[in-house]
């Protein structure tokens, strides 16, 4: 069970029809990434992290990670800001832009230059900043949905304290990944103290962190959460989102990968096409025998008619030299 057998459901204030949705992901969950994830069985998802500074400097690069939103729904934008004001005039510019179902408010992401702006992870360690961001926020009527990890001092009573202060503040979901900031992206997530939030917060808290198949899924949806949120998973198997087998021919999963590279060539160039495509090509074919030569055979494409062309006739690659393990 992923939780995608529940068609309609409200959760944070936004109408879903699952219970797995996609995550940001910084390069990754440009519009036609997302629209290939929906296809596929994600029943939200997210834009990538965008800056909130960006935004007011009208930065041509931040600017277009608002495209497309018009054609998704829900779709919740996240920002990062370091401060509440540029964190709500950002908001402002981005809803005469397009139409979200949410706000999310990045206050999970432990990278250095992030944290140096004291936007990310570094509000873990700002309360009082974090609880303003979100009351100020949630004046525009949207619902705000701050993305958090567990707390700096690796305590569970204090990741629960600031869930609360957050919600208290107006947050109408608190999206918790298990794992500080310190470990960046080592380790293993903390389920425990994402199971403690949940039981403390019921229907308010999405689980994130270490989501890789539908075991785990089923396992964050029995600890209590009320959606679960697939990052890099969405990477490693695409079909994550998707109820029942994948298909079994390899020229079929080559076509979602035709479809999704023409998608962003026409929206972000040539050069994105080829260079995001190399991420999914290991995960589509998982599980197919011939995978490993036939990624590098991919990867070897110097652009994405190239790239593509070997897609369309990878089935007489399978067939022809589909000699080692996937």
């Amino acid at each position: 069970m992923t939780g995608q057998e529940i068609k309609q459901s409200v959760i944070g204030r936004v109408q879903v029809e699952g219970k797995v949705w996609l995550a940001p992901l910084a390069g990754i969950t440009v519009p036609a990434v997302r629209r290939f994830f929906r296809e596929l069985g994600a029943a939200l998802t997210h834009t990538e992290m965008v800056s909130s500074s960006g935004l007011l400097m009208k930065n041509r690069k931040t600017v277009e990670m608002l495209k497309g939103a018009e054609k998704e729904s829900p779709l919740v934008l996240q920002l990062f800001a370091g401060d509440v004001q540029s964190l709500v005039e950002s908001a402002g510019i981005a809803l005469s832009a397009a139409d979200f179902a949410a706000f999310g408010i990045n206050m999970a992401c432990p990278v250095p230059k992030v944290r140096k702006k004291g936007a990310g992870a570094q509000l873990l360690s700002s309360r009082g900043l974090a609880v303003e961001m979100v009351r100020e926020l949630a004046k525009t009527g949207l619902p705000v949905w701050p993305k958090i990890r567990k707390h700096p001092s690796g305590s569970n009573a204090e990741t629960l304290a600031f869930c609360g202060a957050l919600l208290d503040a107006g947050a109408s979901l608190i999206c918790l990944h298990g794992r500080t900031p310190q470990q960046l992206y080592t380790g293993t997530a903390d389920r425990q103290v994402v199971q403690e939030a949940c039981a403390a917060f019921p229907g308010r808290v999405a689980a994130s962190g270490d989501v890789f198949d539908k075991d785990d899924i089923a396992d964050y949806l029995q600890r209590g959460a009320a959606a679960v949120l697939v990052a890099r998973g969405a990477l490693r198997d695409p079909f994550l989102f998707r109820d029942g087998i994948p298909p079994a021919e390899p020229l079929e999963r080559a076509l979602f990968l035709v479809r999704l590279g023409d998608s962003i060539k026409e929206e972000n160039g040539p050069k994105a096409a080829s260079s995001l495509i190399k991420r999914f090509v290991s995960g589509m074919f998982k599980g197919i025998r011939g995978n490993s030569s036939y990624r590098r055979e991919v990867a070897s494409s110097t652009d994405w008619l190239e790239m593509r062309e070997k897609l369309c006739s990878c089935i007489h690659y399978f067939d022809e030299r589909g000699n080692d393990d996937a």
